[in-house]
């Protein structure tokens, strides 16, 4: 008896733990990218970037990109069979394209909401969403680093946080920002098409407007503002550094920007700021206009002094150029929060987490109404400022005593 128990056991492990779905990877057709796009009557146009799995020649092809019409992007993967002889499988989609003029209808978030439920969709999709539409912009794209396009998507979401200039933007966040129903969610913001150049700093910038001189035309910077589910303003690449910096849990690492120079305004001065926390973040909520006070601390490396005056050794220089960069970022934040709350009406900062717990319980909370009160909220910011290295080279090059 205890023979054939243990024959039974084996042989229903032995099914359990077969290979009757395996499929070689010749077989199967990778969409490393999916683009959504109007399209006509109740139908939308989706386009899938599929990879080529083998090693790619000199001239072979590494992807190919079809679009085609369809009720959702789901079910356009059956409706594919007609021109892919594979198996359309989405385990390795790196990015969700949408173009602008999607993204601003009521039907964008209903029509993507079936990605949280499809096993193979991976919540750690990232959310672009291009200027054009979203499979001009996908045809567009022609990486010249990357010899395969899913690297190129890989790496280009992944520098969010090295410069913030572009948000941290999956679709998990997203459906978690719109379930807190307390603020606006940013989205990675990109094209490729190039349009007049910009006459901003070097992340003064909506993508299109950078001066570029290159082969691939794509440009990412600053964000598309999502709110309730629907696109209703963008950020350049300035104001999205803001709106992560203000942020109570740190969420970017480091970034470069310069200033003219307060002793000489004919030069520049540039600095690496590094955040090695978040923003302190205290709220008051007893009246109904909520009054906050924000403080961000920021550590400063001076990179560049073009006019050569001593800001290393002369202390009082020294200070004349910290109070100077601090006023210059305190104006631009301030001048941004007045543009959430009047444009916008919501911010980006997250600051409805340390709001939320002044309140005994999540229905006080709720009884709120965060997001209806923030736009009367007296906003109070400042930014500390501490110099943390002057470069390797301390005293400036005497360029006359050079000629002489």
């Amino acid at each position: 008896m205890k023979k054939t128990l243990l024959i039974v056991h084996c042989c229903i492990l032995v099914l359990m733990l077969g290979c009757w779905d395996r499929h070689e990877i010749d077989e199967l057709a990778y969409v490393i990218a999916i683009g959504i796009d109007e399209g006509e009557g109740d139908d939308f146009l989706v386009t899938y970037q599929i990879a080529n799995p083998k090693e790619a020649g000199e001239d072979d092809v590494i992807s190919d990109i079809i679009s085609i019409r369809a009720p959702d992007f789901l079910s356009a993967r059956d409706l594919v069979v007609a021109f892919v002889s594979r198996e359309v499988v989405f385990t390795h989609t790196k990015v969700l394209i949408v173009s602008e003029t999607f993204a601003r209808r009521d039907e964008f978030v209903n029509f993507i909401k079936p990605a949280i439920r499809e096993r193979q969709l991976s919540r750690k999709v990232n959310l672009i969403v291009s200027k054009e539409k979203a499979s001009d912009f996908m045809r567009n794209n022609e990486p010249t680093l990357e010899t395969r396009p899913h690297k190129f998507f890989e790496l280009m979401t992944d520098r969010w946080e090295d410069t913030g200039l572009v948000p941290d933007s999956t679709l998990h966040s997203l459906f978690h920002r719109m379930e807190e129903d307390s603020g606006v969610f940013l989205a990675t913001y990109s094209t490729t098409v190039q349009e007049e150049a910009g006459v901003g700093q070097e992340d003064d910038y909506i993508p299109g407007e950078v001066r570029i001189q290159g082969s691939n035309p794509t440009q990412t910077v600053g964000s598309a503002v999502i709110k309730e589910g629907k696109m209703i303003g963008s950020l350049t690449g300035e104001e999205t550094r803001f709106s992560l910096l203000l942020r109570p849990k740190k969420e970017i690492e480091k970034m470069i920007a310069s200033y003219p120079d307060p002793i000489d305004e004919e030069y520049k001065i540039t600095v690496r700021f590094l955040a090695e926390e978040g923003s302190n973040i205290t709220i008051n909520t007893k009246k109904r206009a909520p009054v906050i006070h924000v403080r961000t601390p920021l550590r400063l490396e001076v990179l560049s002094i073009e006019s050569d005056i001593d800001y290393v050794e002369d202390l009082e220089k020294q200070e004349v150029l910290k109070m100077h960069i601090k006023s210059v970022i305190e104006a631009k934040v301030n001048t941004f929060i007045r543009k959430t709350q009047k444009e916008f009406k919501a911010e980006p900062f997250r600051w409805s987490l340390p709001a939320r717990r002044t309140f005994l319980t999540n229905r006080e909370y709720e009884q709120y109404r965060w997001m209806e009160n923030y736009p009367y909220a007296e906003v109070h910011f400042e930014v500390d400022l501490q110099f943390k290295e002057f470069g390797k080279q301390l005293a400036p090059t005497d360029m006359e005593e050079v000629k002489g």
